[in-house]
């Protein structure tokens, strides 16, 4: 079962394309950073990182320019896959993310996050 981790952005006036940039540059750099939650035991490194993978996905964009007028002021979004429900709290508490974190914060305004396991 993965998780699909969206997070809806308005960002605060005066945002400039670097600083989403920057955001999005700090997003992805976290796929193959983030671990899963459970470490199994096994033989070697190599074993480790094909069972354990945690973030699998990070994508990053604007609305659909058809469909922005319906966004409610969310002008920016994202869509983090994990492997398993477990990972959210590995994802959230790592450092990689506390620094995606710190961007956010200096650039947007309301947030809104929505957690969805399939």
């Amino acid at each position: 079962m993965v998780v699909y981790h969206v997070v809806l952005f308005k960002l605060n006036p005066g945002t400039s394309d670097e600083n989403i940039a920057e955001l999005k540059a700090a997003g992805q750099a976290m796929v193959g950073q983030v671990p899963g939650s459970s470490y199994p035991a096994v033989d070697s490194m190599a074993a480790v990182l094909t069972i354990v993978k945690g973030l699998l996905k990070f994508d990053f964009g604007p609305p659909l320019a058809s469909t922005a007028h319906r966004a409610q002021g969310f002008n920016l979004g994202l869509i983090a896959v994990l492997e398993k429900p477990e990972d959210v709290q590995v994802y959230a508490e790592h450092p990689a993310h506390l620094k995606v974190h710190a961007i956010r914060e200096s650039i947007c305004g309301d947030t809104l996050a929505y957690d969805l396991a399939v």
